[in-house]
């Protein structure tokens, strides 16, 4: 999103976007993106008003910097916001009308043949003409030049074949083009076959295509949402980590909403269609596609740059041959050769391919840019929670007090704990089930304070479990019991949960948050792969973001950060030279990956985190990272050997044209084939499906 900064003060800021982009957003994405920004840590509010593109930001400045709200809304990714409209018609595709086109040059009348041919070629010589007025030495006065002089000299056959080559090659071009983006659209968006409908109190398998709004879609455990719906029957829970990146599923019943992408892991739900989630996604992809192809990487402009420059040499290499050996024949031959097809073809078809290789292992690119700039990435920056570890603690050891056993603790503590789904609950319920440990209900309501913990009569006794805030000064119980082993906790970098009965201590249950399993091989794997230096950047605690960091034998590491901390650590590391990249998940995240060259957002990251970032892991392990890094290489070296090879081919043809007997047809033949095979290189990935 471009946003330009309006007014300032302390703590309040006023962007201004583009009105119109604001005005095609829908209200509630607005509304969603105000969200997610408000959860920024250090964001009070945040208030967009489509009418004059103004948005209105309060923060506050000591945990939030101006620059690091303004690195977020210019990342913010606006065309998901869009509504889709009503699906366009198809446009008819560029092989029938290149096959007419043949057809017609087939059928022809023999006599008329030379007037088809001059009718045909003036929208040609009408281009060159255009680019000589701008004073332009492109490719449309090459292809003017050279038709023109061969009706100048009657040739009507060698312009017709002109003509048909360079038609020929603008279908190619059209037909390359099409299918890098239809692949590219069909590995992102949904790819649903049959659906389970309920009709008439029964329910009937039917097309995917054929859903229309209000139907009753049947989904069971295991099943991917198809639809954007509401629930009307059943409750289930659905994993939305694809929509929001918390990877806990969530309960959804009657008169719930629920999306497209995401999946139900427990339960089953009949849900009223609202908007089919395929073609939704699929809209957007393409736009965002179309979007991502107007932000050109630099390579692509340089190279783009290179072949303008080179048409100047074809029109000296003609003058050369017109002037020492007055052969004007041997003159339009040269003239017929160019460097720029094959090289300005090439370049986006390369990132084409590449972006569709990259989803098939698990990376989504959002253009051509932030692959380029990876490509060229020698420092990366990790946060800690949910990136280099798995965001699912394990409940480590009980220690239990005042004659209570470890079974009696873990029983008492997972049957409070089963009915809160945040990650440390899950831990404590999982060791249960893994031990068989029995937990049955045995209290009364359980209340549940935010932040703090859990309080219920358990068995006829006040039972508590949390933080130790929460036991100690809220509920005012002696812990001094634990404090060895609580020290002994932290001193290892783990949390801890306090389980007290009836006003003494019956249990300290340590948690730790584990390294990814292929945390350590992935960061040797990068370094192989040219990263100089890896930081591991976290608001968790010092000594717990030290001993990761010592597991990993990163080059430094930093705890307890702010999010403008953060921030201000990826700023200096550029200022030294650095080319940074930020790998994250959540939205405490975004100014980081916002400041940096290249944003990486994790498989589960927050919506505003994928948002924001340049590269998505559509896997939920750090692997795709490395693959990430060797697409990038191998797309800017497959560019260097198309361009090595068009300059070198091309070179060679007008030289043997210039000494050799070529004819106009033949020179352009054999160009147009080196423009092919440096297409068909660019294409490698598609090419061997």
């Amino acid at each position: 999103m471009q946003v330009a900064l309006v007014h300032s003060l302390p703590g309040r800021v006023r962007f201004r976007a583009n009105p119109d982009t604001l005005k095609l957003c829908s209200s509630s994405g607005l509304a969603g993106i105000s969200r997610n920004i408000a959860d920024i840590p250090g964001v009070r509010s945040v208030a967009f008003n489509p009418r004059t593109g103004s948005i209105l930001l309060y923060y506050d400045s000591a945990l939030l910097d101006k620059a690091g709200i303004f690195g977020i809304l210019l990342h913010i990714d606006m065309v998901s916001l869009i509504p889709v409209a009503a699906p366009a018609e198809k446009k008819e595709s560029p092989g029938w009308s290149y096959i007419g086109y043949q057809l017609f040059r087939f059928l022809r009348p023999p006599a008329l043949k030379p007037l088809f041919t001059i009718v045909g070629a003036l929208s040609f010589i009408f281009m060159g003409l255009r680019s000589l007025y701008k004073l332009k030495m492109d490719i449309p006065l090459l292809d003017g030049s050279v038709i023109l002089l061969s009706l100048l000299w009657k040739d009507y056959k060698t312009a017709s074949t002109l003509m048909m080559l360079l038609k020929t090659g603008q279908y190619l071009e059209d037909w390359a083009r099409a299918r890098s983006r239809e692949n590219l659209a069909i590995g992102i968006s949904l790819n649903v076959g049959l659906v389970w409908i309920r009709h008439d109190g029964r329910d009937e398998q039917i097309p995917y295509s054929l859903l229309e709004k209000g139907d009753l879609v049947v989904l069971r455990a295991g099943s991917l949402i198809p639809v954007d719906g509401r629930v009307v029957e059943g409750s289930a829970m659905v994993n939305e980590s694809s929509m929001t990146g918390e990877p806990l599923a969530s309960s959804r019943t009657i008169g719930a909403t629920v999306h497209a992408g995401t999946v139900i892991e427990e339960g089953e739900l009949v849900v009223e269609l609202v908007r089919k989630g395929e073609d939704t996604r699929f809209q957007k992809i393409v736009q965002l596609i179309e979007e991502s192809e107007a932000v050109k990487a630099k390579i692509e402009s340089k190279v783009n740059e290179l072949a303008n420059k080179a048409v100047p040499f074809s029109f000296i290499a003609a003058a050369f041959a017109a002037l020492l050996k007055g052969n004007l024949k041997k003159a339009q031959t040269i003239l017929s050769i160019d460097y720029s097809c094959a090289i300005k073809l090439s370049t986006p078809l390369v990132f084409l391919s590449a972006m569709r290789e990259g989803l098939q292992n698990g990376v989504f690119f959002k253009g051509s840019a932030p692959m380029e700039a990876f490509a060229g990435v020698d420092t990366i920056v990790f946060d800690k929670t949910g990136t280099l570890t798995k965001a699912a603690p394990v409940l480590l050891r009980i220690i239990p007090y005042n004659g209570y056993e470890s079974a009696d603790v873990l029983r008492i503590a997972a049957c409070l704990e089963e009915h809160f789904p945040h990650p440390m609950a899950k831990a404590v319920v999982k060791r249960a089930l893994e031990e068989g440990v029995e937990h049955r209900e045995k209290h009364s309501t359980v209340k549940y304070i935010a932040a703090h913990g859990i309080a219920t009569e358990y068995e006829g006794k006040h039972t508590v479990i949390g933080s130790r805030h929460f036991i100690s000064d809220d509920e005012g119980i002696d812990i001094s019991i634990a404090s060895d082993d609580e020290a002994a906790a932290i001193a290892e970098g783990r949390s801890v949960l306090y389980l007290a009965r009836e006003g003494k201590m019956a249990g300290l249950l340590v948690i730790d948050d584990p390294l990814r399993e292929e945390a350590a091989e992935v960061i040797a794997m990068l370094r192989k792969l040219g990263i100089k230096r890896i930081y591991l950047l976290s608001g968790d605690n010092k000594r717990t973001t030290e001993r990761i960091a010592r597991d990993l034998g990163v080059n430094g590491f930093r705890g307890e950060l702010l999010p403008n901390e953060k921030t201000d650590l990826v700023r200096a590391l550029k200022e030294k030279g650095c080319s940074v990249a930020v790998v994250g998940d959540g939205m405490n995240d975004s100014p980081a990956m916002s400041a940096s060259d290249v944003g990486i957002a994790m498989k589960d990251g927050a919506d505003l985190a994928q948002s924001v970032a340049d590269i998505t892991l559509k896997d939920p392990s750090l692997y795709p990272l490395v693959i990430a890094r060797i697409m990038s290489e191998r797309a800017m070296k497959r560019i260097h050997d198309n361009t090595v090879a068009a300059i070198s081919i091309n070179s060679a043809l007008i030289l043997m044209s210039f000494f050799g007997n070529f004819t106009t047809a033949s020179s352009v033949w054999l160009h147009n084939l080196t423009t092919l095979a440096v297409s068909l290189n660019s294409m490698r990935p598609l090419v061997k499906e």
